[in-house]
């Protein structure tokens, strides 16, 4: 029996391309800021923090507590890693969870939203503490004695920071490195980190609609953003048309590049969004206004569920894989479901039904595809190589016209 790689997303896994970058261009300070700095910077809001659905995992309060009690005890705790901007604030991308378990204990999520001075440090109530649990558990900041608030506001914590005028791919790559509780960042989860906007939660909404979760049979494990990533994949070749893929092979790029225009739009004669297209007119292969083909997310939020939907109508429970008919179903394969999304989107209503009443013929035929040595290249594990895309976007879209 032929087996299909699959990671533990529930997603067939692709290769990865090394890919060198000139070190002359990466820019990084390692810096001790202390709390008094991290409060101020968390008040004024120039250290970002993601909303917790962006999160691969929210601590619980126990957990939050033991981080508390371990400021207390004065046990140093890990690095944050964040990447600056121009004009000084701080997107974390190892740390959230860390950063966000001070800003409720010692300021408090009700005082952020309200100023009022009277909610400052009456957030969070310590509880399940180990060392001093019989002291300090239902605590909040206000209530702990003036030596503990002491230790808590002296604290002195060390920032690695990727300075402005680091390429992305460059920052991309090195928070890449960084392991998180024992395992390396996923892209997407770096992703999310550094482009925080309307296209994060434009891809949260999406990854909650019910036609994303039937089509893909609710069987993409979330933790890892994985389900962002393979809608992300079908936004891209949306925004812009696979021939303007990178000829370099780079799907992060392409990816990342996607997230930044979703964030620029719908205005994109904005300063910022000049800004942006200036910026990428001096890459090699930056980012055109003219390739752009999508300009508001309601547009994009349409085709993108036409373009599930659809694909659930027609393939059904093998929807996005390489199985058929009474075939044990595989894993989703990320090309397919990219390129059905794409594909189908696009079609008129009609056409649509002119392709569901050849159903039958169209599958048979499709079928033959999913079974030839030569096009499973185009949809496996270098399924991110420009020529590999260039062929299942042209040869599955020549299918589909056969049939309408």
């Amino acid at each position: 029996m032929k087996e299909y790689p699959e990671s533990i997303d529930g997603v067939e896994e692709e290769s990865e391309e090394f890919r060198p970058y000139d070190t002359g261009k990466i820019s990084i300070d390692t810096k001790k800021i202390t709390m008094e700095g991290c409060l101020r910077r968390l008040e004024q809001g120039t250290i970002m923090l993601a909303p917790d659905f962006q999160r691969n995992e929210v601590w619980g309060e126990d957990k939050k507590s033991r981080l508390i009690e371990s400021l207390m005890l004065k046990i140093p705790i890990p690095m944050f890693y964040v990447s600056a901007d121009e004009k000084g604030v701080y997107s974390v991308v190892d740390g959230l969870q860390r950063l966000s378990t001070i800003r409720d204990f010692v300021l408090g999520r009700d005082y952020l939203k309200m100023r009022d001075p009277a909610k400052k440090g009456a957030g969070l109530k310590l509880q399940q503490l180990e060392f001093w649990g019989d002291e300090y558990n239902k605590y909040n900041f206000n209530m702990l004695p003036i030596d503990m608030q002491n230790r808590i506001l002296e604290t002195e914590f060390t920032f690695t920071v990727i300075n402005p005028g680091t390429p992305e791919e460059v920052k991309r790559n090195i928070f890449k490195r960084i392991n998180t509780g024992g395992e390396p960042l996923t892209a997407q989860e770096i992703r999310n980190a550094l482009y925080i906007g309307l296209a994060t939660t434009f891809l949260h909404s999406l990854s909650k609609s019910d036609e994303f979760l039937e089509s893909t049979g609710e069987s993409i494990k979330t933790e890892r953003m994985m389900d962002k990533e393979l809608i992300l994949r079908s936004l891209a070749f949306m925004v812009r048309n696979w021939n303007t893929y990178s000829k370099d092979n780079d799907m992060d790029r392409f990816l990342s590049d996607t997230m930044r225009i979703i964030n620029i739009m719908p205005d994109f004669a904005s300063k910022e969004s000049l800004k942006f297209f200036k910026d990428e007119s001096s890459k090699k292969e930056g980012v055109k206004r003219e390739d752009i083909q999508i300009n508001h997310t309601e547009e994009l939020r349409v085709l993108f569920l036409n373009g599930t939907s659809r694909a659930k109508q027609l393939f059904g429970d093998h929807t996005y894989r390489k199985s058929y008919g009474d075939r044990r179903r595989t894993p989703i394969n990320k090309a397919l479901f990219e390129v059905w999304t794409v594909l189908l989107s696009k079609l008129s209503n009609d056409n649509f039904q002119m392709l569901c009443t050849n159903k039958c013929r169209f599958l048979s035929e499709y079928n033959e595809y999913l079974n030839d040595t030569h096009f499973n290249y185009f949809i496996s594990r270098d399924s991110w190589k420009y020529n590999a895309v260039k062929e299942r976007h042209e040869q599955l879209s020549q299918l589909v016209k056969k049939y309408i």
